[in-house]
């Protein structure tokens, strides 16, 4: 299993193109054929944009294999139900299991 620790693309993640350059910087790091926890320590903002981008992107690329970690960051509690209800694919699902581990 890896982890990617959100934190190494700084720590206030905003906008989509943003969501996509970190997930195109880390995807050749990547094994698709491995479950992928995305850690959340040390980030102090995350919008939906930039995590709906950065979510859609890894659970494509290795078939919704994704764990969200859990956290008490605020953006990240506030980002997550808005991601729920917006998708109805293997994002909203991953982060629907997420909501329930908080």
């Amino acid at each position: 299993m890896q982890t990617i620790h959100l934190n190494k693309f700084g720590n206030v993640l905003v906008s989509r193109p943003a969501g996509l350059e970190a997930f195109n910087a880390i995807r050749p790091q990547l094994d698709p054929n491995e479950t992928v926890q995305i850690d959340f320590s040390d980030v102090l903002t995350v919008t939906p944009s930039w995590l709906d981008e950065f979510l859609t992107q890894l659970t494509d690329f290795n078939n919704g294999n994704v764990i969200l970690l859990p956290t008490q960051n605020a953006s990240v509690l506030a980002a997550l139900p808005v991601l729920a209800e917006a998708r109805q694919d293997h994002v909203a699902t991953i982060v629907k299991q997420a909501m329930k581990q908080q």
